[in-house]
């Protein structure tokens, strides 16, 4: 996802069309931005009186909670030595949720938690 415009750039599009630079479509020429983003500050700042882009909320909530987290957990320290899909497969006979290999990827890196094999059924590391 791409990331906001600046706020510098945002108040320096609004004072140039406060101050009646030109048109919407002049300022959004002149600043390299699209007509569309130019309206929306516009609309923003003068309805709601942000002239700012709204925090960042986070995203949606994870799949899994703390009471399947900690049951991974578990089943990492008892036996490390399983696949993603071994895991993930584990989980849902433990829990019904059923999370894919990505997020199982992810969901363990973020634990810090490390499974001994690779992608390919090997033993990660090996020579």
């Amino acid at each position: 996802m791409p990331q906001p415009y600046s706020a510098d750039l945002r108040e320096r599009v609004l004072v140039a069309y406060e101050q009646g630079e030109g048109s919407q479509v002049v300022i959004a020429r002149r600043f390299r931005v699209c007509p569309a983003t130019v309206c929306n500050w516009i609309r923003q700042a003068s309805h709601e009186g942000r002239r700012g882009p709204k925090p960042h909320r986070g995203g949606p909530a994870g799949r899994l909670g703390p009471p399947e987290l900690s049951l991974l957990q578990a089943l990492v320290a008892k036996t490390n030595d399983a696949r993603l899909d071994e895991y993930a497969e584990r989980l849902f006979r433990l829990t019904g949720k059923r999370v894919s290999r990505s997020v199982m990827c992810r969901t363990l890196q973020r634990l810090k938690l490390r499974p001994k094999k690779d992608a390919s059924g090997g033993r990660a590391g090996a020579a």
